[in-house]
């Protein structure tokens, strides 16, 4: 084997250890996939926080009986607080779309960005129980490590806003799903709204029958132009590497020292 070349931006479905060892070069699409799963993410922002998907539901299913003053109604985005967990190319990019709906921002990220950068995103740096508890958005951007699995879990849940809702656009296995399906049962957070699953492509029975949840297929950067990028970028790095050169998208670079 010359290369494993990974098809995205994540590698946690690789044993890149293992490849290490044998001086396999890992390879991924990072950076191409950033506009397309932050767009995907404020798409599920508005769609839980309007109810577009039950409402698309109810008129499809010819419940639409007209305009009225308390029908269907939903929670504005515009001037609530936006809670960034992960504060990297994608978190930056969701907070520059923030922008327009006049969003504070609270984030948490392992590193801090410079007060410029916090300036620029009208970002304030917190802990990370002070995000999960004070934002009326929660939205997750970082990569996923075993040691943070279920980062996210009852605990984290209950200290939630109830009228909070959650985002994840980023890894299933951040939050413990079992869990969530119950703070929304029990309506401990307003809703969420889910890209990604814990046991992907399974979603945990019962997530499916509540309205306070909208669920995609892993579509953060399920987009022509991102998806052609991504072909272009795992094609070259397949190429360099068969001609004897570094890749250009290396996750285990140290295989070449």
């Amino acid at each position: 084997m010359k290369i494993i070349a990974n098809y995205g931006a994540g590698f946690n479905n690789i044993d890149v250890a293992a490849a290490s060892a044998r001086k396999i070069p890992v390879t991924n699409t990072p950076l191409v996939s950033t506009n397309a799963t932050a767009d995907l993410t404020w798409g599920l922002i508005l769609a839980i926080s309007r109810r577009i998907v039950e409402g698309d539901k109810n008129t499809r299913a010819g419940k639409f009986t007209g305009w009225a003053p308390l029908y269907h109604l939903g929670v504005e985005v515009t001037g609530k607080t936006l809670g960034i967990i992960g504060m990297g190319n994608i978190g930056k990019a969701v907070a520059r779309r923030a922008k327009g709906f006049e969003m504070p921002i609270i984030y948490y990220s392992r590193t801090r960005l410079s007060p410029e950068e916090e300036k620029e995103l009208n970002a304030e740096y917190r802990e990370l129980d002070a995000v999960i508890r004070d934002a009326d958005f929660l939205t997750f951007h970082l990569s996923y490590h075993p040691s943070l699995r279920h980062m996210i879990g009852a605990k984290e849940l209950a200290s939630m806003k109830k009228t909070a809702f959650l985002i994840n656009a980023a890894r299933g296995p951040l939050v413990d799903e079992q869990a969530l399906l119950e703070a929304l049962r029990n309506k401990t957070i307003a809703g969420a709204g889910l890209d990604v699953y814990e046991f992907e492509p399974a979603v945990t029975k019962g997530l499916e029958e509540l309205d306070n949840v909208v669920l995609c297929p892993h579509l953060g950067n399920a987009t022509i132009e991102t998806r052609d990028q991504m072909a272009d970028i795992a094609a070259r790095n397949i190429v360099n590497v068969l001609k004897g050169e570094r890749p250009i998208s290396c996750v285990n670079p140290q295989i070449y020292e």
